[in-house]
């Protein structure tokens, strides 16, 4: 375990502020804090490690905390290469928790426990689609085309936003960090996306979690069902969630919805929780232990799953519930092949490109 830690936030006003340190009398000059930060600078890599005033110090930044480094002072027998994961996983925990409620940071507790948090998932890279308009439509615009040229993409996106100029980068990046789309040169000159997979977000009845309501959560089983009923299955005229209905449709939930459930499951510690209530009814404590989120960070987490319908506390037993079940579903795009079909015999893309497009599709499928 690292023998002492910190966290730095660079602000624009004070420059360099340690928010949180262990053990208290750790004392961090502002070469050293100069030193850990700008050492991120010189690559993309989450985690650095360097030696100054006389420590090994191994930090940890990442995109989505901008400003903000974690330290890990190590001991003279750590190798950091055998504990980069844990590492990563610590960091990721205090800057998260540092995001959520920073009173909540116990840095000693979290060093002592191991606490650490995951990367992103897949199912939290498909929703930060739906959380960027612009990635939002272009991948509309690839169900129809499947195979573009990225020049050909963005005079499409300029048109759709009415823009003089826009960020295409910016736009498909979510898109490339889910897997769903590729791009790459073809030829000399033509750089091309490829749409490889497709994505389906909606909510689905949480089947684990109510077959286990009977063990886990005595007494809440028949009540539970009804809470899930309700939402799928009303008593007419009432209409029930149904995501197979055709988005064009007025009482297709898919629009309005998926900004919903991406904002939940783009959170990392609702995405947590989800994860805990997936498995089966839990108490927030249960939650805490299960997540090593604090109980207070866990009970704001739920209150905002319950205000969107996805969880339920049963007061009595004083459990939560899943009464749906957002999922971001990845998918293979069978339409794409009649479309590639005939946009090569239209001569809209040419030989090699449609070759490079079967190539793509068989090597991410066949993983």
């Amino acid at each position: 375990m690292p023998e002492a830690a910190f966290v730095v936030q660079l602000d624009d006003y004070h420059g360099f502020v340690v928010k949180k340190r262990y053990p208290s009398t750790l004392t961090l000059t502002e070469k050293a804090l100069n030193l850990v930060f700008y050492e991120h600078q010189k690559g993309v890599e989450e985690i650095q490690e360097l030696e100054v005033e006389g420590m090994r110090i191994a930090s940890f930044t990442a995109d989505a905390y901008p400003g903000w480094t974690v330290g890990f002072v190590l001991g003279s027998d750590e190798v950091l290469d055998s504990i980069s994961k844990e590492i990563s996983g610590m960091g990721r925990f205090m800057l998260e928790l540092m995001s959520q409620d920073p009173e909540s940071v116990d840095i000693a507790e979290i060093l002592e426990k191991k606490s650490t948090m995951p990367s992103l998932a897949e199912e939290q890279l498909c929703a930060q689609i739906y959380l960027t308009p612009s990635s939002a439509l272009l991948l509309e615009r690839l169900h129809t085309e499947v195979v573009e040229s990225t020049a050909k993409l963005s005079m499409w996106l300029k048109s759709q936003v009415q823009a003089d100029s826009v960020d295409l980068v910016e736009a498909i990046t979510p898109l490339m960090d889910s897997g769903l789309v590729k791009v790459e040169m073809v030829g000399k000159t033509l750089e091309t996306a490829f749409l490889l997979k497709d994505l389906f977000a909606y909510r689905a009845p949480p089947a684990e979690s109510f077959s286990k309501a009977e063990v886990a959560a005595p007494g809440v089983a028949a009540e539970y069902r009804e809470y899930i009923s309700k939402f799928f299955s009303p008593e007419p005229p009432a209409v029930g969630y149904n995501p197979t209905l055709p988005i064009d449709d007025p009482n297709s939930p898919i629009l309005e919805d998926r900004e919903k459930i991406s904002k939940i499951i783009s959170n990392t510690v609702q995405y947590e929780v989800l994860k805990s209530l997936r498995e089966r009814p839990r108490s927030v404590s249960e939650i805490s232990e299960h997540t090593a989120f604090p109980e207070r960070v866990i009970q704001n987490a739920l209150w905002a799953m319950e205000a969107e319908r996805i969880a339920a506390h049963f007061e009595k037993q004083d459990v939560w519930v899943l009464i749906t079940d957002p999922r971001m579903e990845v998918f293979f795009p069978e339409y794409v092949l009649p479309v590639l079909t005939r946009k090569l015999e239209e001569r809209k893309v040419n030989s090699d490109t449609a070759r490079r497009y079967l190539e793509l599709l068989i090597q991410t499928w066949s993983e």
